[in-house]
């Protein structure tokens, strides 16, 4: 039988707070971990100055975070055909299908061409 604690509470209660709070970082770590892998590949498709930034999102519905990605920008035909790629190999990827994110393309003008970007 569970007794109650100094103040009167039960004292189980306390480790239901913090399953909720190892339960909160285990999934904010789940979303940086997404982060970074999706980093990771973008940087492979778009070249070595691709960055990555978390935005804020609601935690509810099946996303669990949107990422913004800003991405060098030479034309339109070859950004489009980057993007399939990039999002083609996120949807194979076993991090990214445990973490769902919305991306967010924001292409960043450039003239100089793509160093390290997959062809």
């Amino acid at each position: 039988m569970i007794g109650e604690n100094e103040e009167g509470g039960n004292p189980g209660a306390h480790w239901g707070e913090i399953r909720e709070i190892r339960d909160s970082q285990r999934d904010r770590w789940e979303v940086r971990a997404g982060q970074w892998r999706a980093l990771e590949l973008a940087r492979e498709v778009f070249g070595e100055e691709t960055s990555a930034h978390l935005a804020p999102y609601p935690d509810r519905g099946p996303y669990r975070g949107l990422l913004r990605l800003g991405v060098p920008f030479v034309d339109l035909e070859g950004h489009r055909e980057r993007e399939r790629l990039f999002l083609a190999l996120t949807g194979s990827d076993p991090v990214l299908a445990r973490v769902s994110l919305v991306f967010v393309f924001e292409p960043v003008l450039t003239d100089a061409p793509r160093r390290g970007a997959r062809e």
